[in-house]
């Protein structure tokens, strides 16, 4: 059976005028015997009254194509479609039609949206108009009911703070490591224990390889004459040594038998005849080993000359310290000595690791900082005014000893600036490996080379020797 859509959504409030029209058409066709006087009468007297008149009260919520609508609406909506158009078309057997012009002239009726118009959609009506701003505001609040309650018992509460882990993209386990800053590798943790194992052994090794060097020093000292010649020839001969193995490595060929046997022949004429053979005997060996390699066809004759005198002459300079030893009180001005050329290098090593900001030497040395040297320096002065207290030491004074400690403060670090001189020309971290730890022994007794031979010409002024 068809129904009338022209009637059914007038009475909702949807007014189409096209659907009108075509409705006025099809009338005549249909029943143009049965009513042809009734549809003019009929349609101006009921569209305004059924049209007009209900449209705003039924017409709340206006369905929508394609969404669903209210339960009060689709109600009204299957009631006013099934029972008022069927009644229509049982009772009179022809449709009703509304007047165009009537349907022009009613009231402001919900048109059909268009879902592809959203500025329409946007400015129609909604289902929110018919809340007030106070309705929507209770509304809003009931959901917030016991929040305040809820933040104050959790405030009240002891909580255990924990680690987030974020998950990140491409970090598996959502913490940032060392790779991911840096886009480097992390060094395993088994690394940093090897390290840390490596540093203990490393000053184990310091501390046993220097008690050891210590005790064959003092003991030899004690001995006295040839004891610690011997000692200091041996000491003497390993650094020559080393001088020579390094620079070897570097692609020179030095004479070594020449600048071996021109320490030890150093050594001894110190013990027995005192300075002047030790410039004597190195002079020879110079001239020696300059007309060597004159006579002889070597590759770069020059520098192996100039190397082997230097070897020979550096680490000769130790021989000084035999005829310290050679004095009246050899103990205690030879210890006197040791200890504060010591004390310098540890001073300044200690001050300039924890304070040093400015390089003294950053060609030849950039670990080296003024206020290490400074540090050096102060710390001998402290030893020897200490030490000329005693009285073993009397016979120095306080004077002499600040003055032997501001020539140690200022020689020493020259010694050893002569020492990294000759490393980093050779790029070579250490001279030898002699001593476990610490190196080899030109490593230990760079600061004695410059250092004993300055204090042996103060003694020598201050009629001590």
């Amino acid at each position: 059976m068809d129904q009338d859509p022209t009637n059914d959504e007038q009475e909702k409030g949807f007014g189409r005028p096209w659907e009108a029209d075509e409705a006025q058409d099809e009338t005549p066709d249909e029943a143009p015997d049965e009513t042809p006087d009734e549809a003019p009468d009929e349609t101006p007297d009921e569209a305004p009254d059924e049209g007009p008149d209900e449209a705003p009260d039924e017409a709340e919520v206006f369905s929508l194509p394609g969404l669903a609508e209210d339960e009060d609406g689709s109600e009204d909506g299957s009631e006013d479609g099934s029972e008022d158009g069927s009644e229509d078309v049982d009772e009179e057997g022809d449709t009703e039609t509304a007047d165009p012009d009537d349907i022009d002239d009613a009231p402001d009726q919900p048109q059909e949206v268009d879902l592809t118009d959203w500025e329409a959609m946007a400015e129609g009506p909604s289902k929110l108009d018919e809340y007030t701003s106070l309705e929507y505001s209770v509304a809003t609040t009931e959901e917030y009911q016991g929040l305040a309650e809820e933040v104050s018992r959790s405030a009240a509460e002891d909580w255990d703070q924990q680690a987030v882990a974020p998950t990140l993209p491409g970090v598996g386990s959502g913490l940032v490591g060392f790779e991911d800053v840096t886009g480097e590798e992390a060094v395993p943790e088994e690394h940093h224990e090897a390290v840390e194992q490596a540093a203990t052994s490393d000053i184990a090794m310091r501390v046993g390889s220097a008690l050891v060097i210590f005790g064959m020093f003092l003991g030899t000292l004690l001995l006295g004459g040839w004891w610690f010649s011997a000692f200091v020839i041996l000491v003497m001969v390993v650094g020559t040594g080393e001088f020579y193995a390094t620079v070897r490595s570097a692609g020179h060929r030095p004479l070594a038998l020449f600048g071996l046997i021109g320490v030890v022949l150093m050594g001894v004429g110190a013990h027995t005849s005192g300075a002047a053979s030790i410039g004597g005997w190195a002079a020879f060996f110079a001239a020696a080993t300059v007309l060597f390699f004159s006579l002889m066809p070597r590759r770069q004759p020059l520098e192996n000359a100039a190397l082997t005198v230097t070897g020979m002459a550096w680490v000769g300079m130790l021989s000084f310290a035999i005829l310290i030893a050679a004095a009246d009180r050899p103990f205690e001005l030879v210890l006197f000595v040791v200890l504060v050329v010591v004390f310098n290098d540890m001073g300044a090593y200690f001050v300039g690791r924890s304070i040093g900001r400015r390089k003294l030497a950053p060609v030849l040395s950039p670990n080296k900082t003024i206020e290490g040297f400074f540090g050096g320096l102060i710390a001998a002065a402290v030893v020897a005014s200490i030490l000329t207290t005693f009285p073993a030491w009397k016979d120095i004074g306080l004077v002499n000893g600040l003055i032997a400690a501001g020539v140690v403060g200022v020689i020493a670090p020259i010694g050893d600036a002569a020492e990294s001189m000759v490393k980093r020309a050779l790029n070579v971290k250490d001279m030898g490996s002699v001593l476990p730890g610490h190196g080899g022994i030109l490593d230990r007794i760079d600061g004695f080379l410059f250092a004993v031979p300055a204090l042996y010409f103060l003694f020598l002024g201050f009629g001590l020797l």
